[in-house]
């Protein structure tokens, strides 16, 4: 939605496998805001993986490993996820524009980085940023104008690392 209401969330994940036997399998877990038809997950958390070499005991140790993982997290509580949430939207770490760039350059974004974020909050958020979340908020829209992957998962990471940190 243009305002993001209703904030929804969906429980996720995936499952790989090499078709050359010297790589590995696995299977990743996280949260989710939405997917789009060409497989791209936007607003993942919590992304947990688990990778197993192929090897003579890859099945027994996927079957130990990955499946009890996937259930523990389909049958788990996001209610620490959703405190994390809440305590980013709750943090305020910048009311005047010196400090929303000053927030941002401290933690590594360039000048022009900063400056695009700041822009995104407003545009897409219709307000500046303030809270550690919507400072997350610009900084993951920003990520999705990247055309590499490589560019976008480095800024999600950032934003990640501000997540995890108001949590």
């Amino acid at each position: 939605m243009p305002n993001g209401e209703p904030d929804l969330y969906f429980r996720g994940f995936y499952c790989w496998n090499s078709e050359v036997g010297s790589k590995t399998l696995g299977i990743a877990s996280f949260y989710l805001r939405a997917v789009c038809a060409n497989r791209n997950i936007w607003g993942a958390e919590d992304f947990q993986e688990i990778s197993i070499r192929h090897s003579k005991f890859a099945t027994q140790r996927f079957a130990h490993e990955a499946a009890p993982a996937l259930r523990r997290f389909a049958n788990s509580s996001p209610g620490p996820f959703v405190a994390g949430i809440k305590a980013a939207r709750e943090q305020i770490v910048a009311r005047q524009d010196d400090e929303r760039e000053g927030f941002l350059r401290k933690r590594g974004f360039s000048k022009g980085e900063t400056a695009k974020i700041i822009a995104t909050v407003l545009e897409e958020e219709g307000h500046p940023p303030e809270s550690v979340f919507d400072f997350v908020q610009g900084i993951t829209a920003l990520a999705r104008s990247k055309p590499h992957q490589d560019a976008r998962l480095e800024l999600e990471g950032k934003a990640k690392l501000l997540l995890e940190r108001a949590a």
